[in-house]
């Protein structure tokens, strides 16, 4: 279980107890008693709350702890610089099982996640890297093309509901001490007719390997 459900529920003992003991000092009349406990309720119950909405943000992430299956491209080519890309998600993913197909323009594929990875005492509290396909894009192998046809992008996450780490990390003035989230590792390889590629992520990112002898040999030309 992530150590952060074991904060909210020691949050939430500590709102009741401290709502309680308000209550007591108010049937007693004791107002400056009622009062301090009262204000350390509220920020106990705040900060539950604020909780509650990251867990849900870190809800559209995947747990990352070894190397994990995340997704297979399966390449077609269907026009000269123009393919249809069929991403097959694994069984350890966040849609195991499910097929999307999108219409790439280029010549290579890129796909970006994003990674949200603990540092310092988070690590010590057992908490887990998270994961989550970003974008899918093509990209044009010669800079003149790149800068004059038409770019395809396509969003593979859903927008963030909840609080975003992923915001709190990018808004902060000074880097956070326990939370190192960053742009993961973009990867981009070739599109070729019948290619089919498989690819994984591990703590240091993202890994792509060729998963038939049509994309090995796509590598090997590239």
């Amino acid at each position: 279980m992530n150590p952060l459900v074991y904060i909210c529920i020691g949050l939430g003992f500590l709102a009741v107890i401290l709502a309680t003991l308000t209550w007591r000092k108010v049937k007693r009349g004791r107002i400056i008693g009622s009062t301090l406990y009262g204000l350390q309720g509220l920020l106990a119950l705040t900060f539950l709350i604020a909780l509650l909405l990251i867990l849900s943000n870190l809800n559209s992430y995947q747990r990352l702890t070894f190397e994990n299956d995340i997704v297979d491209v399966v390449i077609k080519r269907i026009a000269v610089q123009k393919y249809q890309l069929e991403l097959i998600y694994a069984e350890a993913s966040t849609r195991p099982g499910v097929s999307q197909i999108y219409t790439i323009s280029g010549d290579e594929w890129q796909l970006d996640t994003r990674i949200i990875k603990w540092q310092g005492w988070a690590n010590l509290l057992g908490m887990d890297s998270y994961y989550r396909l970003h974008r899918l894009s093509g990209r044009y192998a010669e800079i003149d093309q790149a800068n004059s046809l038409p770019q395809t992008a396509y969003r593979l996450s859903d927008p963030d509901n909840g609080i975003s780490i992923w915001d709190i990390k990018r808004l902060s003035k000074s880097k956070l001490p326990f939370l190192d989230a960053y742009y993961g590792q973009s990867v981009f390889l070739p599109m070729k007719d019948g290619a089919r590629f498989t690819v994984t992520i591990a703590q240091a990112g993202l890994l792509v390997r060729p998963a038939n002898e049509i994309a090995r040999q796509a590598l090997v030309d590239w």
